[in-house]
């Protein structure tokens, strides 16, 4: 009965990690940091899986905390969060009512288990927490660190009880006897330590001065067998020789030693009766292994996760194994008497590889370990498509301006682009001479830019022809960015030095000398007319037109390696290098710091605002993404209370003047707000003086109004009381429905088309 009640719950389990349903609009909103209003993603697993011992409960680590599932419904019960970093290790007490964590943060974190709330935090470790362990016997903890300690504690009230010194490395892993009397301990020094629990002495040490480290150890149900992991001396060693070596714990004398493992053996667990040994391959073997312990051979190895196995764990009848993969982010079930798989629980916590935002809707692009793209709806975690096919390691992304071509650079030199809707391979883009860690969409769609060390290739992306070439950095260059009007490119690079070309001929038009070391990042301003360049502790702003040094802002101390200006152009949104965790929001204006938001677990990858302007996305390597909410209480860019968009009708001027800007080209640029409801404004340039006239169709093509402009000189028409305006009515006066529009800008022989999108 037992066992026909797991696979059921195997079954509900596979259902509820990652199906959007009612669970999804619950938990997405668990556990949110300040100024977060949404989370979309689990995390990545990060360690361990746990059953507690009454089988009610399953625990597993991730990247962002604790995630609880109930054992009869399937259901996700809680998210605990409140470490600072990713947790590393979990255990359950023996009679389930108690949940320890250790984490790089240092701390171990105590939970009722019933109801997710934090109990107490333990500090006195010097450095992260790699293992905890309950004792099968009463509430004794025990936490192993990077110091080369272990801590004894009393879980029921937070007192230390003993700290174990002798391991002269990391402290990996941790096991109690049955009986609760003895603690092994595995550390990378080549040892295994057995401990009195009582009184915290050594009593043995175990260890073979040919293997180095011993990541994982167990005892056997009777406690008449201890097994240890182990990992060959320097790989030197022939991939076969990963190995788990049993002692007899009465007589300390190595009994057997297993082998079968290609390089490193990274968990191991025995079964509730005793006669089965499971075992994960660490990095570079991704098989589970079982073992009969009474004869010590082999019975099945069990292939499907990718590079490593992070734990191991048997449900409380010993039918089903649960296994948790480290770099393909999956849980898996196998049925222990047979080998066979039962069931692939998914994380999708994969790699961001970019982020932004398109009409109605936002977009992640993510990369799998197995090198697999994928498309997500990032609002709703909803899978859209996945990309196979790329050749060699994709290292950089990006997504044409209609969101249907998906350009990916990779390590093979060459780009390749796709279709989103179909995931259909288009062409592929070759000439490069390094890998294409930068790609850029034009504004309109048709050319593609891709970094080649210190050049710039531009191809047209329809054909796939080979345009230009631009040539003049010193160093690697790091970013690059389109001008809204397509007319200009800058990039920045490790030479210290912005340049700024013209798109369409290859020339340079400026170089920028002021930023101290390598300026990593590069970004146009909305109406184009300033460009904010990202280095070391610094952001500086320049007009893009005349190459004046407009002002600089003082980030903290690390490197800026990303700026994203709203959509209105007031603020700008940053993030540091790839340890920094935070996103801050700055204005334009004035070049204060407003405000910083912090919630990730590892470091945030890009960042992107909405166009409506009332939140910002920030996507990172925890595996999530966290949807932040811009209304402010206070002054930003001079609009009290609110965002911008909700000011936006009630001021004089959202954009700075630039009548003294007089552009080379005719061009339509974004309207803003967008989406919108009911009305937005349409900016465009005019190279010389035209009749101007925007006419708004329909998907069916259908004109709903049109926009007599009038004779306008040239000039740049940006700011509220120069753009164009529709109050989203059509020739009869009637509000228009929601969806998406087309507005074609007509001047003179000159016309260009722009999707709009009504409705938020």
């Amino acid at each position: 009965m037992k066992t026909v009640r797991f696979l059921q719950l195997s079954l509900l389990l596979a259902a509820a990690l990652f199906v959007p349903s009612s669970y999804a609009q619950d938990y997405t909103r668990w556990g949110l940091p300040d100024g977060a209003k949404m989370r979309v993603g689990k995390g990545w697993i990060s360690s361990n899986i746990a059953y507690s011992p009454d089988g009610a409960l399953l625990a597993v680590a991730t990247s962002i905390g604790i995630w609880l599932y109930d054992g009869y419904t399937g259901a996700e019960v809680n998210l605990l969060t409140g470490h600072t970093r990713v947790v590393d290790s979990i255990a359950f007490s023996a009679n389930s009512s108690m949940l320890a964590s250790g984490s790089p943060d240092s701390t171990i974190r105590l939970w009722n288990a019933h109801n997710g709330k934090q109990v107490r935090t333990l500090d006195g470790h010097d450095d992260r927490v790699n293992c905890v362990a309950f004792s099968p016997v009463g509430f004794t903890l025990a936490s192993g660190s990077r110091d080369s300690t272990i801590r004894l504690w009393d879980a029921r009230t937070g007192e230390r009880l003993h700290t174990l010194e002798g391991h002269s490395d990391d402290v990996e892993s941790l096991a109690f006897s049955p009986d609760g009397l003895t603690l092994a301990s595995g550390s990378d020094d080549d040892t295994i330590r057995l401990w009195d629990v009582r009184t915290g002495e050594a009593v043995q040490t175990l260890g073979d001065a040919s293997l180095r480290g011993s990541y994982a150890v167990a005892f056997s149900p009777d406690g008449l067998t201890l097994a240890g992991g182990r990992i060959p001396n320097g790989f030197r060693l022939p991939p076969s020789r990963g190995r788990i070596e049993l002692w007899d714990t009465r007589t300390w004398e190595k009994v057997q030693t297993l082998e079968g493992h290609k390089a490193t053996v990274g968990c191991i667990a025995f079964s509730p009766d005793g006669n089965t040994l499971a075992s994960g391959g660490g990095w570079y073997d991704d098989t589970v292994r079982l073992w009969d312990t009474r004869t010590l051979e082999q019975t099945y190895t069990l292939v499907g996760h990718n590079r490593s196995v992070e734990s191991v764990a048997f449900s409380p009848d010993g039918s089903t194994l649960v296994s948790a993969g480290g770099a393909d982010d999956t849980v898996r079930l196998w049925d222990t008497r047979t080998g066979e798989h039962i069931q692939t629980l998914e994380w999708h916590a994969d790699n961001p590889l970019f982020l932004s935002y398109s009409p109605g809707a936002s977009t992640l692009v993510t990369r799998r370990s197995d090198n697999t793209i994928h498309l997500w709806d990032a609002r709703t975690g909803k899978h859209r498509r996945t990309i196979v096919g790329n050749i060699g390691w994709v290292v950089s992304v990006a997504l044409s301006p209609d969101g249907f071509t998906l350009a990916c650079g990779s390590e093979d030199l060459m780009i390749r682009l796709w279709d989103t809707r179909s995931g259909e391979h288009l062409r592929t883009l070759a000439g490069q001479r390094s890998s294409v860690d930068t790609i850029a969409f034009s504004p309109d769609g048709a050319t593609l830019a891709g970094v080649d060390g210190q050049m710039i290739r531009l191809w047209n992306a329809h054909t796939g022809a080979n345009l230009d070439t631009l040539q003049g950095h010193s160093g690697r260059i790091d970013s690059i960015a389109f001008s809204p009007d397509g007319s200009m490119i800058a990039s920045a690079a490790a030479d210290g030095k912005i340049h700024v070309w013209n798109a369409r001929t290859g020339k340079r038009l400026m170089m920028f000398e002021g930023h101290r070391g390598w300026v990593n990042t590069v970004a146009f301003s909305p109406d184009g007319s300033t460009f904010a360049a990202g280095g070391a502790n610094t952001i500086v702003l320049w007009d893009a037109r005349t190459g004046e040094h407009l002002s600089t802002f003082k980030a903290r101390a690390t490197s800026v390696h990303s700026v994203v200006f709203s959509f209105d152009g007031l603020t700008i949104a940053s993030r540091g290098s790839r340890w920094d965790r935070t996103v801050r929001i700055w204005d334009v204006s004035t070049g204060e710091h407003l405000q910083t938001f912090e919630g990730h677990s590892r470091a945030v990858r890009f960042i992107a605002f909405s166009p409506d302007g009332r939140e910002l996305s920030s996507a990172s390597s925890d595996g999530t993404m966290l949807f932040w909410n811009l209304r402010r209480p206070t002054t930003w860019g001079g609009i009290k209370g609110g965002t911008v968009a909700d000011e936006m009708r009630q001021l004089p001027e959202l954009l700075p003047s630039t009548t003294a800007i007089v552009p080379t080209e005719t061009a339509l640029l974004p309207n803003y707000p967008n989406p919108f409801n009911p009305e937005t404004w349409i900016p465009y340039h005019l190279g010389k003086p035209s009749e101007v006239v925007l006419t708004i169709h329909d998907m069916r093509g259908q004109a709903v109004r049109t926009l007599d402009v009038g004779h306008k000189p040239a000039g740049a028409y940006r700011s509220r009381s120069r753009a164009a305006y529709w109050d989203g009515r059509n020739e009869m006066g009637e509000t228009v429905a929601n969806g998406v529009y087309f507005c074609t800008l007509r001047a003179g022989n000159l016309s260009f088309t722009l999707k709009v999108l009504v409705g938020k």
